[in-house]
């Protein structure tokens, strides 16, 4: 075996012979390492062909949207939206039925003074409120489910605060009168 040169020992054309070859060595590492990685961005490329039969569909989508009434279909969201506010309002007066009904704590007819405001905030969301706030302390409840009165509520819809009342006669709610601000004041 020969013993390994020190690298001052090696002349000017072996030197510039082993930077050479040190060089093609980096140059075909690199070479490799761009192949592998071009063969993975062709794989990923390949999931793309599928873009064709996509505009194609959208084509076909864009020349069909011709053939849609628009005017047919808004009108038919909104009588979806106006359907679905009556259903719960419907609810909302099938529960508060059911609150009237005789339960062994309570009177026949009489219901808790507790579910009067869950009843009263359940007819406002139904009525498209949110946020509400009950104005009337809570210590007048227990008057309203025997007596008549109303109940101060402040809440929003579309943006908007409304403000108003709640009449209540025996625990039944009678009517809703809420106003935004901008009716209130001329």
């Amino acid at each position: 075996m020969v013993p390994p040169l020190p690298l001052a020992a090696l002349t000017t054309v072996e030197f510039v012979g082993l930077i050479a070859v040190l060089v093609l060595a980096g140059c075909l590492g690199v070479g490799l390492v761009l192949v592998r990685r071009l063969g993975q961005l062709s794989e990923r490329l390949d999931g793309l062909k599928r873009l064709d039969s996509l505009d194609q569909r959208v084509k076909g989508l864009a020349e069909s949207q011709g053939a849609l009434d628009l005017r047919r279909l808004e009108h038919v969201l909104v009588d979806l939206r106006d359907s679905q506010k009556r259903s719960e309002e419907r609810i909302a007066q099938a529960l508060e039925a059911r609150e009237h009904e005789p339960s062994v704590e309570a009177a026949p007819g009489a219901p808790a003074p507790a579910r009067l405001p869950e009843r009263v905030i359940n007819r406002l969301v139904a009525l498209g409120y949110e946020r509400i706030e009950l104005l009337t302390p809570a210590a007048e409840f227990e008057a309203l489910v025997e007596g008549e009165g109303e109940i101060r509520v402040e809440a929003r819809r579309s943006g908007a605060t409304y403000k108003g009342r709640v009449l209540v006669n025996q625990g039944a709610i009678v009517e809703v009168a809420l106003r935004p601000p901008y009716e209130i004041f001329p």
